[in-house]
């Protein structure tokens, strides 16, 4: 299931998860973990988290961390644990997410992702998202998705969007 992050049960694992799956790949947070970190409570509060779990109860299988932004939903972090890669997290959490952002009116979806992250690169064109360019200063990728265009048949199984190289969404 995917609820709504409660923020004294699901803040340490959410940051176990940022610390050993995100930052590894980040440019810019490596240079100072401990700011960064520091830092991630705030952030967490200028958005909404949403965690997937089994049940209720059970552990954090992973997080998507979004902000809205006028018409535009930002993917700001998404983190799956390891052991559960490869089901379909991942999938449903930005699913939930994307939903999230139509239900405000955004009409695109935008992230970046760490050039250092391959795997990520590929599962966010599979799902829908192309490159819109390229930031040297955060080694990064930023991507986008418009939200109310509905996929074209068999989407998913060709690797999405494939890599464009301007954003006709704004």
């Amino acid at each position: 299931m995917i609820r709504l992050r409660q923020p004294r049960s699901d803040d340490k694992e959410i940051m176990r998860l940022i610390r050993s799956e995100l930052i590894p790949y980040s440019h810019t947070a490596q240079t100072d973990v401990a700011l960064t970190m520091r830092g991630l409570p705030k952030r967490l509060r200028q958005g909404v988290t949403f965690v997937a779990v089994r049940r209720r109860s059970d552990p954090l299988i992973g997080f998507l961390h979004v902000v809205v932004l006028g018409n535009v939903l930002y993917i700001d972090m998404l983190a799956v644990h390891p052991d559960h890669r490869g089901s379909g997290w991942g999938k449903r959490l930005m699913e939930y997410g994307e939903a999230y952002g139509i239900s405000r009116q955004c009409s695109t979806a935008r992230l970046v992702v760490d050039e250092s992250n391959p795997g990520a690169q590929r599962f966010y064109c599979r799902i829908g998202y192309r490159v819109g360019g390229y930031d040297p200063h955060i080694r990064c990728r930023n991507m986008f998705k418009p939200l109310n265009a509905k996929p074209s048949p068999g989407q998913e199984t060709r690797g999405g969007g494939g890599a464009g190289n301007s954003d006709p969404a704004g």
